[in-house]
């Protein structure tokens, strides 16, 4: 998986979601993330990854996505932390 399959993935939470991508390791199977979407409005944290982990769900399953690393906020949580 590339890192513009693996936003584009990610992208299906919100026509508005933005994601960061990075490669840890180079092999395309180790990422880190951060996620700013309005899907996640009035979620916890906890909530907010099941979403995101529920999108990657056959690619972990088969190894494609070996670790993942994320950080997930909503438009209003990412601004207070912008200041």
């Amino acid at each position: 998986m590339t890192s513009d399959e693996l936003a584009a993935r990610i992208m299906k939470l919100h026509p508005q979601t933005t994601v960061d991508v990075k490669d840890l390791t180079g092999t395309q199977d180790h990422w880190q993330v951060v996620v700013v979407s309005p899907a996640f409005e009035g979620k916890m944290s906890f909530e907010q990854q099941k979403m995101v982990m529920a999108l990657l769900k056959e690619e972990i399953a088969s190894n494609e996505v070996h670790a993942l690393t994320m950080k997930t906020y909503s438009p209003t949580q990412y601004q207070g932390i912008q200041k």
